[in-house]
Parts: C-alpha cells; structure tokens; sequence
C-alpha cells in the first residue's frame, strides 16, 4: 500500500503541474504585457506531493486564476493551397536551389596529348582548391576552369585517387577574386526516395541541372582503375550524361551528398541509372589530396561473400542472419595476424557451396555496428578508419560469439 499511494501522490503532482503549465500556456494568448505584470508566476513550492491527497498545516501561496480558455482556429497551409500553388511553390525551390548553388559549380575543359574532353567539378574551399572526378583530368596536359560568371581560369591537378575515382586541381586566385565553397551535406543519413539534384554541363551545355531521387544507397561500385571498388555509392534517377562527371549531386536544401561518377547505359547516355561518390567518402579524402597529395586506405586481408540460404544451413544458423562470410585469409595480413579464420574449403565467389566446410569465421559486427554484408565491412573501412588503427570484429565461430582485435595496415 505505501509503494501505491507514493504512485498516486506522484501521478496527481504531475496532473497538477501540467494544469499550471497549461494555465501559463494559456494566458499567453492574451495581451502579452498584462500577462507579464499581472499574472504571478507559480514557483516549485506552490504544488508539492506533500500537500496533495492530505492536511497540511504549511501556508501555500494563494491559487493562480485561469485565464478563460481561448479557441485558437486551427489551420493546415497545405490545404489551403490550390494544385497550381503547390506545383509553382515546388518550382521555386528548384529555381532558388539553382540561384543559390550555382556559383560553386564549374565547368572543367581539358587538353591530351591525344585530343581533350570536357568535365564539371565545384568548390571545395575559399583557396581555390576544386573537386572533380579523376577520369576527368587523367592525362590532362592543360586544364581550364570557367565559373557560371565567366570567369576562367587556368588550372592544375594537386592530387588525385583514382580508387575512389576523385582528384583535386587548384586555381590562382588574385586579390579581390570571389569564390563560393559549396556546402556538404551527410551521405551516411541518405535515405531511398529523397530528392537528389546533379548540376554540370553535360554533353557541354553549360550549367545544366536535372532532377530526381536518391534510387539506392550502399552501392559497390568498380572505380575502373583500381581492382578494389568504390563503397555506399549512391544511385540515382537524376539524369547524369557525359560532362556531369565531377560535379556535384545536391539533396533538396543545395547540399553536397555525392559526385556524380559513372553511368549504367548500353548507349552511352542516361538511362535513368546514375551513380555518385559519397561525400562522406570525399571528406576523409580531399584534405589529404590537398595537404599530401595522396591518400591511404587501411585493410584488412579478407574475401568475404554474403549468406544465402545454404550457407546458413552449413552454418546451422537463423534464416534471417546476416553478415561477412570469410572465404579466404591472404597470408601475411591484419586478419591472419589477428587469428581470423577462413573456410577450409572452396566456395564460388557467387555464393555456391563447392565443397565448403563450413569452418570459417562469420563477421557479424565492426566496432559494435552490425555488418550484413561484405560490403558494409568495406565500407566502414573506408569510411572510418586509417592504417595503424585498431578495430573489432564480432565473429560467430563454432556457434560462438567471439571479438577479435585487427590491427589495420595500408592497402596495397
């Protein structure tokens, strides 16, 4: 009984206090300076669980009168719009998208020894340092860089990663030139069905911008350069063609969430498959562009392989369980160093079971985050971490949970 009546003692100060709140509340919808002068505060003592449910013999301050309630019309905007309105207000939050976002664009020409090509890149910071793709200035003997004003400007390549398919040149500024650096954005909080945004002079008409939505995010995605792949590339139905690469895919408030890379067309122009390199991804990269020239991955030493159904079953684990499969250790690595352990058979790289054992280490999680995928290990990876540092693999092994330290090298 004493536990019960304590709750009910608590439950009718906390009934109390929210009258008093509302009270306030209330009395704020009439003349604000009369309410100010005339209206007492209530102070902590004037409701306590002591004086509720029971006599008490301690003075109280007297009871704070209730304004009369007052009917607040409730409205929604939206529905007060007409179809009209609403297309015309959609409209002008593209059209000060582009206004607003325009000026950290550039259109990017380039000379070879065998011809030149045509780019887009965006501003990066008030030093002149541009972010562009690094198919777009590869072999570039001489690089020319014009701003939506017309301005142009010579430029040079100051550091590049083809893995990540990224590269920064660098103009001269002179005393009283103006850049805008573009804003970033959060890839890693993308979610599928938001709007996406690409700016660039594709097929060379100049400051062009299409629209869409983000389609999918965590794509694995071949750089064309390098055996490893670029990590969480993001998908979209913005039309990308030739002359976007290296420009910037915007989310609907003008902030940078990807750069537009790559195409998936059998006829060499958009087909509503386009694919961005994270920014989240270019903030690890970028400043070491700038500052070394370079920039280094960490690894790990794995292959990896998704589950399917009869991996599970060898594993003799959930239908529903997800992570990294490890199919193979490379000797000499962080991960035969720290004691992971691979399949002792074989299994095909598309999931078949070719004489598996069934004995290798599953990796469930990184650092207490889940994995489900092989993907999602390399991209905490990249995203992440550097060589030298440390991480933890949650491992099922036998049936058993485990944690394993990797110390993480440079990737080859």
């Amino acid at each position: 009984m004493p536990r019960i009546t304590r709750f009910r003692k608590m439950a009718a100060a906390s009934l109390l206090s929210a009258v008093a709140v509302i009270s306030i509340a209330c009395s704020s919808s009439g003349d604000p300076a009369a309410t100010a002068v005339n209206t007492p505060e209530p102070t902590a003592t004037a409701i306590t669980s002591g004086s509720i449910g029971q006599g008490s013999n301690t003075p109280t301050d007297p009871a704070v009168p209730t304004p009369p309630a007052v009917d607040v019309p409730v409205t929604n905007p939206i529905s007060d719009l007409t179809s009209l309105e609403i297309v015309k207000a959609q409209e002008q939050v593209l059209i000060d998208l582009f206004e607003n976002t325009v000026d950290s664009v550039v259109k990017i020409e380039t000379r070879t020894r065998t011809g030149g090509g045509e780019g887009s890149g965006w501003i990066w910071d008030i030093d002149g340092h541009i972010v562009t793709n690094y198919h777009v200035v590869d072999g570039a003997t001489e690089i020319t860089v014009r701003f939506f004003d017309g301005r142009e400007y010579e430029a040079a390549v100051i550091g590049f990663n083809s893995e990540a398919d990224l590269a920064v040149v660098k103009i001269d500024l002179v005393p009283g030139d103006a850049v805008q650096p573009a804003e970033l954005g959060n890839s890693s909080e993308l979610r599928v069905g938001q709007a996406a945004v690409a700016l660039g002079n594709p097929f060379g008409q100049d400051f062009s911008m299409t629209n869409g939505i983000v389609s999918a995010v965590g794509r694995l995605l071949p750089s064309g350069f390098s055996r490893f792949s670029i990590p969480s590339v993001i998908q979209t139905d913005a039309a990308i063609n030739p002359g976007n690469s290296g420009g910037p895919l915007l989310d609907i408030d003008g902030r940078v969430i990807g750069i537009n890379t790559q195409i998936r067309s059998e006829s060499g122009s958009n087909s509503g498959v386009g694919f961005a390199v994270p920014v989240d991804l270019a903030k690890r990269i970028v400043p070491n562009l700038i500052e070394t020239g370079e920039h280094s991955y960490s690894f790990i030493g794995i292959t990896g392989i998704e589950l399917n159904n009869a991996i599970r079953d060898g594993l003799n684990v959930d239908n529903t369980q997800q992570g990294a499969y490890i199919t193979s250790v490379s000797p000499g690595t962080p991960a035969q160093d720290a004691g992971l352990r691979d399949d002792s058979g074989t299994i095909s790289s598309t999931g078949g079971p070719i004489n598996a054992q069934f004995d290798g280490d599953l990796v469930v999680a990184v650092d207490g985050r889940e994995v489900d995928s092989m993907d999602d290990l390399i991209a905490y990876l990249a995203l992440n971490t550097s060589p030298g540092d440390d991480i933890v693999l949650t491992v099922l092994r036998a049936g058993q949970e485990d944690l394993v330290v990797v110390t993480l090298s440079e990737r080859p």
